[in-house]
């Protein structure tokens, strides 16, 4: 059995790197063809590729909270902004109204949002879009416009949120990196607009409905004070309270009494607005947390001469201390005098400003005190006219919906106030934390990178080609394959043949024939030498049979140049067509043919049934020999059949007939060339096979495939008629020994 060695590992092997490498190496070509094809396709659309820049901006929120107002019940403000409001606010930056105004600027700028067509665009024909655009009905073009231009400015933002901190980090794409750089300028500097004017608003809405509510409390406070001046007209107050008839009637008989309480009830009023007045500063000096600064703003601080003093030697002080520092240095005994005084008026500052917060609060504690007084002394008044009077409850109700209706007007006007107050000093929530800046390099993937992807993938898919084309070709290529592959040797090795063969390939090829019949005589001359009772030795003359795995690879050609060789050696030859099925006269006549080629003559088929004999049906083939320069003739022998025989009978004559014909032509000849059937095709090969003393299994590089080689080898084995070596031919030319290219000569 003979030894054959697969190129594919089992499933249970691992591939290497080193089987990969001479596996590439192999398919080198292949390869090599396809990482140039993908480079030069990607040198073509790499400068095609319009790279992006990104301009990069941060914005941050300030988690302040409104100053407190003077509200009636006891909720307390809410922040201006909250952490939870980061995705609220990212959206608002890529809303329709940010854009809108943004783009408002930079069409002012004169920057056009439809950018210049990529080349790439340009090279495919894409049309811009400003000339695709298409005016619905009921919309106006300036309006479809600016919808298009917005669109593209949101696709080019992006926003993120820096960790978990109040920043948002806004991004903008464009391939202008100076555009890019404007746009997000723009955009920026449009939603800061946009946040300070709608927190303007937002308070102008509150401010507009306080003024509203005092308005409203001031109506109904002039509504209950005239209900009480009719009360008391229709009912005026005397010594002694006279009781009347009919429900809700009261009399007061003492006009002191009345003219008393009205003093009192005055003086009440009057108290109570002062004690407002000064519990509005003290929550106002509350807001400032002991900060200096906040306190100089209050003008109940402000407005104090001492503190105005003070604070203006403070000043002078501060400015003495820079000029002694330029002119002696900070260790300088003037200079460290004078920040000895400053502290002291900084100290003496602190303190008239307590000395002030103080007798604020002692007006206040004073003012609670007077109007605590009054209203005892109002309510005994007017317990003693209640007492006097039996409709008094009446008026007691209107006095308390005057005071609830005075109480309220004091308290939204203080609101009022302090929210004209934020209005006028209002601070916008945020601020820019980074400034954009002009990008130096565009973003993933720019060209370089896609240049280098592009070497990477073209290298990975040379390999790849190359693996997957070892894979799945299954044909042979090189004579080493076919030797490893069947165990067999190679014979000879033929080139690749055209239809027009040049000079140098026709040398290469009668070389290589010349090869195969020296290795032919050195085993005919080993048969006799080892005495061996083989075929030729009992009779005579010695064949030779070629065959092949499957049809078209060449065998018709070989046997052809084999029996022309041995001819020109001056030896009988005999070519033998034995394919019955699609004999060669059929296909094709032979050149040189000597005698008539017209009418039903004697064929192979003809010899094999009995009707006719070899000498009939032989016929023979003149050649052209100028080997040695001079003009002859060589001859050899044909025989074969003209028509096709059908497979039962073609495969009874070889069966039955085939060897006792050889013995007969082995006495007549030297050589008899074989041009057998493929083995795979029909079976009369094998009967061929048998009857030849060389048996040669023709190959073809590129073309048979690895299976029907092994199959083809197989059979032969099966049937006691092994090849005794290959011819693989089809290979590249590598140059004639003789007529090759010339040497290069030694200096």
């Amino acid at each position: 059995m003979t030894q054959r060695f697969s190129p594919i590992k089992t499933a249970g092997q691992a591939v290497t790197l080193a089987d990969m490498l001479p596996l590439i190496w192999r398919r080198r070509g292949v390869a090599l063809l396809v990482f140039a094809c993908f480079l030069a396709l990607t040198a073509f659309w790499v400068p095609l590729w319009q790279p992006l820049f990104r301009a990069s901006g941060q914005i941050g929120f300030l988690p302040a909270t409104p100053a407190p107002l003077a509200l009636k019940d006891a909720t307390p403000p809410t922040p201006v902004f909250q952490i939870s409001d980061l995705d609220t606010e990212m959206a608002m930056v890529r809303g329709t109204a940010v854009l809108s105004a943004a783009r408002a600027v930079l069409q002012g700028d004169g920057i056009v949002f439809d950018p210049e067509p990529s080349p790439l665009a340009r090279w495919l024909g894409i049309k811009p879009a400003q000339e695709t655009m298409v005016v619905p009905p009921g919309m106006t073009a300036e309006r479809v416009r600016e919808n298009r231009d917005i669109a593209i400015l949101r696709g080019k933002i992006k926003t993120t949120q820096i960790d978990n901190a109040r920043v948002i980090e806004i991004s903008l794409f464009d391939a202008d990196p100076e555009r890019a750089r404007r746009m997000l300028d723009a955009v920026i500097d449009s939603y800061v607009w946009k946040r300070a004017n709608d927190l303007r608003r937002k308070l102008a809405d509150q401010y507009d409905e306080t003024v509203r509510q005092r308005a409203q409390a001031e109506a109904t406070q002039a509504q209950n004070q005239q209900a009480l001046m009719d009360w008391q007209d229709q009912h005026p107050l005397t010594g002694s309270v006279v009781g009347g008839g009919g429900s809700g009637a009261a009399a007061s008989g003492n006009s002191d009494l009345g003219r008393e309480l009205e003093n009192i009830r005055t003086q009440r009023q009057a108290a109570q607005i002062d004690l407002l007045g000064l519990q509005a500063r003290q929550q106002a000096i509350a807001a400032t947390q002991g900060d200096v600064g906040q306190l100089m703003k209050l003008p109940e601080i402000a407005n104090s001469d001492t503190v105005r003093e003070l604070n203006l030697r403070l000043a002078v002080l501060r400015g003495t201390k820079a000029d002694l520092g330029r002119r002696y240095g900070p260790r300088h005994p003037l200079v460290m005098a004078n920040d000895a005084q400053i502290l002291q008026a900084q100290d003496d500052v602190r303190a008239a400003i307590s000395a002030q917060i103080a007798a604020i609060d002692r007006d206040a504690q004073n003012a609670a005190t007077r109007f605590s007084a009054f209203a005892q002394e109002y309510n005994r008044v007017l317990a003693q006219a209640a007492a006097d009077n039996r409709d008094r409850l009446a008026f007691d109700q209107l006095s308390r919906k005057l005071d609830a209706a005075t109480a309220e007007v004091s308290v939204l006007t203080d609101r009022a106030r302090i929210m004209q107050s934020e209005l006028a000093a209002l601070r916008p929530d945020v601020e820019i934390v980074q400034i954009p800046e002009t990008p130096g390099k565009p973003v993933f993937p720019s060209r370089k990178h896609i240049a280098m992807i592009a070497i990477a993938l073209s290298a990975l898919l040379a390999m790849a080609t190359a693996i997957l084309r070892e894979y799945f070709d299954r044909a042979l290529h090189r004579a080493s394959e076919a030797e490893a592959l069947t165990g067999l040797p190679v014979f000879a090795v033929l080139p690749r043949i055209s239809p027009h063969p040049a000079r140098r390939v026709t040398e290469e090829e009668n070389e290589a024939i010349g090869h195969l019949q020296t290795i032919l005589r050195l085993r005919r001359d080993a048969v006799r030498a080892g005495n061996d009772e083989g075929p030729a030795a009992r009779y005579g003359g010695r064949v030779v049979c070629i065959t092949s795995p499957m049809p078209g690879e060449g065998k018709s050609r070989l046997a052809q140049k084999m029996a022309a060789r041995f001819a020109q050696n001056g030896q009988r030859v005999l070519l033998l067509d034995g394919d019955l099925r699609r004999p060669t006269l059929e296909k094709q006549p032979i050149a040189g043919r000597v005698g008539s080629v017209e009418g039903n003559n004697p064929d192979f088929s003809l010899v094999l049934q009995g009707d006719a004999t070899p000498d009939q049906a032989i016929f023979p083939v003149r050649l052209d020999d100028d080997r040695d320069g001079k003009p002859g003739d060589v001859y050899y022998d044909f025989l074969g059949a003209q028509d096709a025989v059908s497979s039962a009978l073609a495969a009874q004559l070889m069966a039955e007939k085939l060897l006792g014909l050889m013995q007969d032509l082995r006495h007549r000849y030297d050589y008899i060339v074989v041009d057998a059937p493929p083995v795979l095709a029909v079976a009369d090969a094998i009967w061929l096979m048998r009857a030849a003393d060389d048996r040669l299994l023709l190959i073809r590089a590129q073309k048979s495939r690895r299976e029907d080689i092994l199959d083809a080898v197989q059979r032969l084995e099966q049937a006691g008629c092994a090849a005794d070596g290959l011819v693989f031919s089809g290979v590249s030319r590598r140059g004639a020994y003789y007529g090759g290219k010339k040497r290069r000569k030694r200096p």
